[in-house]
Protein backbone atom coordinates (compact mmCIF):
# COMPACT_ATOMS: atom_id res chain seq x y z
CA UNK A 1 0.00 0.00 0.00
CA UNK A 2 1.30 3.42 -0.88
CA UNK A 3 2.00 5.86 1.92
CA UNK A 4 1.52 9.60 2.02
CA UNK A 5 5.26 10.20 1.60
CA UNK A 6 6.07 7.55 -1.02
CA UNK A 7 4.27 7.26 -4.38
CA UNK A 8 2.96 3.87 -5.44
CA UNK A 9 4.74 1.92 -8.15
CA UNK A 10 3.91 3.04 -11.67
CA UNK A 11 2.56 6.44 -10.63
CA UNK A 12 4.26 9.68 -11.74
CA UNK A 13 6.74 11.23 -9.31
CA UNK A 14 5.42 14.01 -7.07
CA UNK A 15 5.85 17.55 -8.35
CA UNK A 16 7.36 20.01 -5.91
CA UNK A 17 5.96 23.49 -6.47
CA UNK A 18 8.56 26.19 -7.14
CA UNK A 19 8.41 29.58 -5.45
CA UNK A 20 7.23 32.40 -7.72
CA UNK A 21 9.84 34.64 -9.36
CA UNK A 22 10.30 37.99 -7.72
CA UNK A 23 8.37 39.34 -4.77
CA UNK A 24 5.24 41.42 -4.76
CA UNK A 25 4.12 44.15 -2.45
CA UNK A 26 6.72 46.56 -1.15
CA UNK A 27 9.66 44.17 -1.37
CA UNK A 28 12.90 45.69 -2.58
CA UNK A 29 13.68 42.84 -4.98
CA UNK A 30 10.45 42.95 -6.98
CA UNK A 31 10.99 42.68 -10.68
CA UNK A 32 14.57 41.49 -10.31
CA UNK A 33 15.90 39.95 -13.49
CA UNK A 34 18.56 37.31 -13.78
CA UNK A 35 22.18 38.28 -13.21
CA UNK A 36 23.00 37.76 -16.88
CA UNK A 37 20.26 40.21 -17.90
CA UNK A 38 21.51 42.78 -15.42
CA UNK A 39 25.09 42.35 -16.59
CA UNK A 40 23.98 42.88 -20.18
CA UNK A 41 22.14 46.08 -19.28
CA UNK A 42 25.09 47.33 -17.26
CA UNK A 43 27.50 46.55 -20.11
CA UNK A 44 25.30 48.49 -22.52
CA UNK A 45 25.25 51.58 -20.29
CA UNK A 46 29.03 51.35 -19.81
CA UNK A 47 29.50 51.34 -23.58
CA UNK A 48 27.30 54.43 -23.80
CA UNK A 49 29.32 56.12 -21.07
CA UNK A 50 32.57 55.42 -22.90
CA UNK A 51 31.15 56.87 -26.12
CA UNK A 52 29.94 59.99 -24.29
CA UNK A 53 33.31 60.40 -22.58
CA UNK A 54 35.10 60.24 -25.91
CA UNK A 55 32.78 62.91 -27.30
CA UNK A 56 33.45 65.32 -24.45
CA UNK A 57 37.19 64.60 -24.51
CA UNK A 58 37.28 65.45 -28.21
CA UNK A 59 35.46 68.76 -27.63
CA UNK A 60 37.70 69.73 -24.71
CA UNK A 61 40.82 68.81 -26.71
CA UNK A 62 39.60 70.98 -29.58
CA UNK A 63 39.07 73.82 -27.10
CA UNK A 64 42.65 73.56 -25.83
CA UNK A 65 44.00 73.56 -29.38
CA UNK A 66 41.86 76.53 -30.38
CA UNK A 67 42.97 78.49 -27.35
CA UNK A 68 46.61 77.77 -28.13
CA UNK A 69 46.11 78.97 -31.71
CA UNK A 70 44.19 82.11 -30.73
CA UNK A 71 44.97 84.90 -33.18
CA UNK A 72 44.82 88.62 -32.42
CA UNK A 73 44.03 87.77 -28.81
CA UNK A 74 40.48 86.82 -29.73
CA UNK A 75 40.16 84.42 -26.78
CA UNK A 76 38.54 86.23 -23.86
CA UNK A 77 37.89 84.50 -20.57
CA UNK A 78 34.28 84.13 -19.57
CA UNK A 79 32.96 84.96 -16.10
CA UNK A 80 31.20 82.09 -14.37
CA UNK A 81 27.52 83.02 -13.92
CA UNK A 82 26.53 82.72 -10.23
CA UNK A 83 23.52 80.56 -11.14
CA UNK A 84 25.89 77.91 -12.52
CA UNK A 85 27.06 77.14 -8.98
CA UNK A 86 23.46 76.65 -7.83
CA UNK A 87 22.87 74.35 -10.79
CA UNK A 88 25.94 72.35 -9.79
CA UNK A 89 24.68 72.02 -6.22
CA UNK A 90 21.28 70.87 -7.49
CA UNK A 91 22.86 68.19 -9.67
CA UNK A 92 25.03 66.94 -6.79
CA UNK A 93 22.04 66.74 -4.46
CA UNK A 94 20.06 65.02 -7.18
CA UNK A 95 22.74 62.35 -7.54
CA UNK A 96 22.76 61.81 -3.77
CA UNK A 97 18.97 61.50 -3.66
CA UNK A 98 18.93 59.01 -6.55
CA UNK A 99 21.56 56.87 -4.82
CA UNK A 100 19.61 56.94 -1.56
CA UNK A 101 16.55 55.85 -3.51
CA UNK A 102 18.47 52.99 -5.06
CA UNK A 103 19.60 51.83 -1.62
CA UNK A 104 16.06 52.09 -0.27
CA UNK A 105 14.81 49.96 -3.17
CA UNK A 106 17.38 47.29 -2.37
CA UNK A 107 16.38 47.42 1.31
CA UNK A 108 12.74 46.82 0.38
CA UNK A 109 11.34 50.23 1.40
CA UNK A 110 9.07 51.42 -1.39
CA UNK A 111 7.96 54.64 0.42
CA UNK A 112 11.55 55.83 0.97
CA UNK A 113 12.45 54.82 -2.58
CA UNK A 114 9.65 56.93 -4.02
CA UNK A 115 10.51 59.90 -1.84
CA UNK A 116 14.22 59.93 -2.66
CA UNK A 117 13.76 59.11 -6.34
CA UNK A 118 11.18 61.86 -6.86
CA UNK A 119 13.44 64.33 -5.07
CA UNK A 120 16.35 63.43 -7.33
CA UNK A 121 14.15 63.73 -10.41
CA UNK A 122 12.87 67.16 -9.36
CA UNK A 123 16.41 68.41 -8.72
CA UNK A 124 17.47 67.12 -12.13
CA UNK A 125 14.65 69.09 -13.75
CA UNK A 126 15.75 72.16 -11.78
CA UNK A 127 19.26 71.72 -13.16
CA UNK A 128 17.99 71.79 -16.75
CA UNK A 129 15.83 74.84 -16.12
CA UNK A 130 18.77 76.56 -14.45
CA UNK A 131 20.99 75.83 -17.46
CA UNK A 132 18.44 77.42 -19.80
CA UNK A 133 18.29 80.50 -17.56
CA UNK A 134 22.10 80.67 -17.55
CA UNK A 135 22.25 80.62 -21.35
CA UNK A 136 19.68 83.39 -21.50
CA UNK A 137 21.63 85.40 -18.94
CA UNK A 138 24.84 85.16 -20.97
CA UNK A 139 23.11 86.13 -24.20
CA UNK A 140 21.56 89.18 -22.53
CA UNK A 141 25.03 90.24 -21.40
CA UNK A 142 26.57 89.98 -24.84
CA UNK A 143 28.25 86.56 -24.72
CA UNK A 144 27.54 85.11 -28.16
CA UNK A 145 29.05 82.11 -29.90
CA UNK A 146 30.31 84.10 -32.88
CA UNK A 147 32.09 86.83 -30.90
CA UNK A 148 34.29 84.81 -28.57
CA UNK A 149 35.69 81.28 -29.02
CA UNK A 150 35.50 80.76 -25.26
CA UNK A 151 31.77 81.51 -25.32
CA UNK A 152 31.30 79.14 -28.26
CA UNK A 153 32.97 76.23 -26.46
CA UNK A 154 31.03 77.00 -23.28
CA UNK A 155 27.73 76.77 -25.12
CA UNK A 156 28.77 73.62 -26.99
CA UNK A 157 29.91 71.79 -23.86
CA UNK A 158 26.98 72.80 -21.67
CA UNK A 159 24.41 72.06 -24.37
CA UNK A 160 25.96 68.67 -25.14
CA UNK A 161 25.84 67.82 -21.44
CA UNK A 162 22.24 69.06 -21.21
CA UNK A 163 21.26 66.81 -24.13
CA UNK A 164 22.59 63.83 -22.17
CA UNK A 165 20.75 65.01 -19.06
CA UNK A 166 17.47 65.16 -20.99
CA UNK A 167 17.77 61.48 -21.89
CA UNK A 168 18.80 60.45 -18.39
CA UNK A 169 16.05 62.55 -16.82
CA UNK A 170 13.50 60.85 -19.06
CA UNK A 171 14.60 57.52 -17.56
CA UNK A 172 14.25 58.90 -14.02
CA UNK A 173 10.77 60.20 -14.84
CA UNK A 174 9.81 56.82 -16.29
CA UNK A 175 10.82 55.06 -13.07
CA UNK A 176 8.97 57.67 -11.01
CA UNK A 177 5.78 57.24 -13.04
CA UNK A 178 5.96 53.45 -12.80
CA UNK A 179 6.24 53.52 -9.03
CA UNK A 180 3.66 56.26 -8.50
CA UNK A 181 0.96 55.34 -11.03
CA UNK A 182 1.37 51.55 -11.03
CA UNK A 183 2.56 50.59 -7.53
CA UNK A 184 1.22 47.03 -7.83
CA UNK A 185 3.33 46.25 -10.91
CA UNK A 186 6.83 45.06 -10.01
CA UNK A 187 9.54 47.47 -11.14
CA UNK A 188 12.30 46.08 -13.31
CA UNK A 189 15.42 46.53 -11.23
CA UNK A 190 17.63 46.81 -14.33
CA UNK A 191 15.90 50.03 -15.40
CA UNK A 192 16.41 51.58 -11.99
CA UNK A 193 20.04 50.50 -11.67
CA UNK A 194 21.24 51.64 -15.11
CA UNK A 195 19.35 54.94 -14.73
CA UNK A 196 21.17 55.62 -11.47
CA UNK A 197 24.55 54.64 -12.92
CA UNK A 198 24.21 56.96 -15.91
CA UNK A 199 22.93 59.79 -13.71
CA UNK A 200 26.02 59.53 -11.49
CA UNK A 201 28.18 59.52 -14.62
CA UNK A 202 26.63 62.80 -15.79
CA UNK A 203 27.24 64.25 -12.33
CA UNK A 204 30.95 63.43 -12.52
CA UNK A 205 31.12 64.71 -16.09
CA UNK A 206 29.61 68.02 -15.04
CA UNK A 207 32.16 68.44 -12.24
CA UNK A 208 34.95 67.95 -14.79
CA UNK A 209 33.34 70.54 -17.08
CA UNK A 210 32.98 73.00 -14.20
CA UNK A 211 36.68 72.63 -13.42
CA UNK A 212 37.41 73.29 -17.10
CA UNK A 213 35.27 76.43 -17.06
CA UNK A 214 36.89 77.77 -13.91
CA UNK A 215 40.53 77.17 -14.81
CA UNK A 216 40.66 77.14 -18.60
CA UNK A 217 37.77 78.87 -20.27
Amino acid sequence: MATLTQPSLGSPPPVTPRPPRGHGGDGGNDGRDSSSSFNTARLAIYVGMVASTMTFVAIVAAMFVRRGLAENHDWHRMPIPPLLWWNTAALLLSSIAVDLGRRAFRAGSRPRFRRYWLTGTALGAYFLIGQAITWRFLVNHGFYMRNNPASAFFYILTMAHAAHVVGALAALIYVSCRTMLFPAIPLNRNVMEVSAIFWHFLDVMWLVLMATFVFWI
